[in-house]
């Protein structure tokens, strides 16, 4: 299993700055998440909620299909894509 110091790093250069501040945000509720802080504190922090922090760890602990490895932090960049469309 892959783990999350292990995710690569998203290129934040790419992201417009609401994107930014959105990505920073859902890192920063993700990772007091992985360190165990209550639902209450990452409230506090960050604005976001349990059942959203942990809709978003479990965004990031997604395999892409194509290549078998976590999504990790790419999946907390606003519109980033879970899974390809087909009809």
């Amino acid at each position: 299993m892959d783990r999350e110091d292990q995710w690569e790093e998203v290129d934040e250069a790419e992201l417009t700055v609401a994107e930014r501040c959105v990505y920073r945000t859902r890192r920063k509720a993700v990772e007091l998440y992985r360190k165990g802080s209550s639902p209450g504190e990452i409230f506090r922090a960050t604005g976001l909620g349990g059942t959203a922090v942990e809709r978003l760890w479990h965004r990031c602990c997604a395999r892409n299909p194509e290549t078998g490895e976590c999504r990790g932090y790419k999946a907390l960049v606003p519109r980033s894509k879970i899974k390809r469309f087909s009809r």
